[in-house]
């Protein structure tokens, strides 16, 4: 039986920022049905990693390629503070041919927005504002999410919404990319944790039933024989 084709693959890619390599020569495939789990310290490369496997990055070296269907939630939500959610919604949406009201609607239920639909965005917590980023990011039906600390400022609520999202996409036989600090709330979902250090992914292991400490363990062994 013919293996599908991955919905991302990393080619060696590398990124330098003046005489700093920031990424280096990193590798990897993600396929229908995965979650691949970026762990790292503060500086490894993972943000810089992200932006560049979604294209908001040109790499010094290597190819990316990528399903066409694609959401991306980064540090900046990329939002228009001046709109509403609805009308960031709406914007975004018609850029995807995704701006029917009946499809916003549905996100902003899914994000638990429907109520502060029509708020300015100035005017939301950083949750929130968390929320309705995700919502966007998921505008397109997307074949493949990335994600950079998607539950940053989400209380458990919320949390527990991000979780829904990414049991979904791997029934839907579809692909995720996650850097996170709070590693315990979104481990059983992964797949695959890829350990980046100093801006390499040192290694790409399956889950295998694994917990947070015992991941954090494997990371420091790794960190320590750089």
């Amino acid at each position: 039986m013919t293996r599908p084709e991955p919905l991302l693959v990393a080619r060696g890619i590398s990124r330098r920022f003046g005489y700093r390599n920031v990424i280096e020569n990193v590798s990897f495939e993600v396929g229908g049905g995965e979650v691949l789990l970026l762990i790292g310290h503060n500086g490894a490369g993972k943000t810089t990693l992200i932006r560049l496997l979604a294209g908001l990055l040109e790499p010094s070296r290597g190819t990316v390629s990528r399903s066409e269907s694609f959401g991306v939630v980064m540090h900046d939500s990329m939002l228009y503070d001046s709109l509403s959610a609805r009308e960031n919604l709406q914007f975004f949406g018609r850029l995807h041919g995704k701006s029917d009201a009946v499809h916003l609607a549905d996100l902003l239920e899914r994000v638990g927005l429907e109520e502060h639909a029509d708020r300015r965005v100035a005017t939301y917590s950083r949750g929130m504002v968390q929320r309705l980023t995700l919502a966007r990011s998921l505008l397109p039906d997307p074949d493949l999410l990335l994600l950079d600390e998607p539950l940053t400022g989400l209380d458990d609520t919320a949390s527990g919404m991000v979780r829904g999202i990414l049991s979904a996409f791997r029934e839907k036989n579809r692909g995720v990319v996650l850097t996170t600090h709070q590693l315990a709330d979104v481990v059983d979902l992964a797949s695959e944790v890829g350990y980046m250090v100093a801006g390499r992914v040192r290694a790409i292991e399956p889950i295998d039933g694994r917990d947070a400490q015992a991941i954090k363990a494997r990371y420091r062994e790794l960190a320590q024989n750089v």
